[in-house]
């Protein structure tokens, strides 16, 4: 089975990093950020799909939604995900992702998770799918169980951390995300606010993660022949 390696930073790094990243580092896939999103106002990724994908990277697109505890808006009610599921996806089709790409609901707390937040992630999940794209989810791997038992039809992505913070040098390790404790994750993330040397430059703070597919945006279940 093929690992693929993934990169992801809430700030757009620049160009030449992402590069240098696809062709030094190996990287398959990078996170996207979908912006202004209600709990992630930076829009310096939107401009950035077509020369990344020229670059051959595949993608993880993100939506940071509403949150159950600051920082973020707090508006978990499912009128509020019917509306940011809408969102999403025009801020998908802004930045040139067609229809049928997944979707990633950023849930950034910690377990446990209450039952507003459940009935915001069913609302989203629907008004996703009613709009024409694929909702996915990104927690950790203790709420990913949780989650997908409320609406199964969300690719998942869990976080399971081997290093908070850490240092890491070429060539990057690739965790298989079917080893994590949740056993349906499509897409691992195994560090956070790490700290990367690439070649002698230094990229801090960043994620790094792996899936089962080069470019998570696509489907698992749609026959995308680069899932091995």
């Amino acid at each position: 089975m093929t690992i693929f390696l993934g990169f992801d930073r809430s700030a757009y790094p620049g160009d030449n990093v992402m590069q240098r990243l696809r062709t030094e580092g190996e990287v398959d896939f990078t996170g996207f950020y979908l912006g202004p999103a209600p709990s992630h106002g930076d829009t310096g990724w939107m401009q950035k799909r077509d020369f990344l994908a020229g670059l051959g990277f595949g993608f993880a697109p993100l939506y940071v939604g509403q949150q159950q505890s600051a920082p973020g808006s707090l508006i978990l009610t499912a009128a509020q995900g019917i509306l940011d599921g809408r969102n999403a996806t025009k801020l998908a089709t802004t930045a040139g992702f067609p229809e049928a790409s997944v979707l990633y609901l950023d849930i950034e707390t910690g377990p446990p998770a209450h039952p507003p937040f459940f009935n915001y992630y069913k609302a989203w999940v629907q008004s996703v799918i009613d709009n024409g794209f694929i909702p996915g989810f990104y927690c950790s791997h203790h709420l990913g169980g949780p989650f997908a038992a409320a609406d199964n039809r969300a690719v998942p992505w869990v976080y399971q951390l081997n290093a908070i913070g850490g240092n890491f040098a070429l060539p990057l390790p690739r965790p298989d995300p079917s080893h994590s404790s949740f056993n349906g994750a499509k897409v691992l993330q195994y560090a956070q606010n790490a700290t990367l040397n690439l070649n002698g430059t230094i990229l801090k703070p960043v994620d790094l993660d792996t899936a089962l597919s080069v470019d998570p945006s696509k489907s698992p279940t749609n026959g995308d022949p680069s899932t091995s």
